[in-house]
């Protein structure tokens, strides 16, 4: 999929674009068939306690579909493309989401760009849990500016500041800087939401660095929900020649070696 030059220019500028209906009928039954198989296994009694949110990947065998996502042109080539960069493929995942998340950035650096995918599915607006983001909250002054608690100061809820709402039909997806400041209010205890994400493959050590720490950081987040890895054999497995350069590099980081088990020691 080709993006538009007023399309870079308004991710440039706001750090979003919108893509609706990007699924068809028969792709969006089967993610979500694959969703709910994907995040249930494992959970108490097959199901979510909506409770507390719950997260799992959808890089492994049973969930074929959902990961072939992390190739699809509509989101690897989009991603090279508003980066203007290659990229890394890092994250098919899934989420049950409950009640409020607060205004938050997904990374915490400018050293390294990331982009995600994210998708609802059911129809969500600003009442019942739509994600909403800050334009322009990629970029300084205003991204630090949101570190400072702004909202507090001018006296305006979390919830009332002026933002983006994705008003959102199963099949829309949203992409975003992973820089961007977003949250979300008023959900029911049983949102689902898939999501895909990438890094920008990283050309200097201070970057990879950080990426290869951000990865490990995410590693322990699969292990917290009970995720059995994170580079699945699976998603390893993929024959497509941008996802082998993706494991290569992955390699190369030291990334996909199995870490010794707390403790171990000679």
């Amino acid at each position: 999929m080709q993006l538009t030059e007023q399309q870079l220019n308004h991710f440039r500028t706001f750090g979003f674009l919108v893509f609706r209906q990007l699924f068809s009928p028969e792709e969006l039954k089967r993610f979500s068939e694959e969703f709910d198989r994907g995040l249930d296994i494992g959970l108490e009694g097959g199901q979510h306690n909506r409770q507390a949110r719950h997260y799992a990947l959808l890089t492994y065998e049973t969930t074929p579909f959902s990961c072939s996502l992390h190739d699809d042109p509509r989101f690897a080539d989009v991603a090279e493309q508003l980066l203007g960069k290659p990229v890394l493929g890092v994250s098919v995942n899934g989420n049950y989401y409950v009640g409020d998340t607060q205004w938050h950035p997904d990374n915490s650096t400018f050293d390294y760009e990331g982009v995600k995918f994210a998708m609802y599915l059911e129809p969500l607006d600003a009442k019942s849990g739509a994600l909403r983001l800050i334009p322009g909250s990629h970029r300084d002054p205003l991204y630090h500016d949101m570190a400072k608690d702004p909202l507090a100061k001018f006296g305006v809820r979390p919830e009332d500041a002026p933002a983006f709402v994705f008003n959102s039909q199963p099949g829309d997806v949203l992409v975003f800087n992973l820089a961007c400041w977003h949250a979300s209010f008023g959900g029911s205890d049983h949102r689902r939401m898939g999501v895909i994400v990438y890094y920008e493959d990283p050309q200097n050590p201070v970057a990879e660095d950080l990426i290869k720490n951000q990865l490990l950081r995410n590693r322990e987040t699969a292990l917290k929900y009970g995720q059995p890895g994170y580079f699945s054999d699976y998603w390893l497995s993929i024959k497509n020649p941008r996802h082998q350069r993706w494991v290569q590099r992955l390699e190369q980081m030291g990334l996909l070696a199995t870490p010794a088990p707390v403790g171990a020691g000679g």
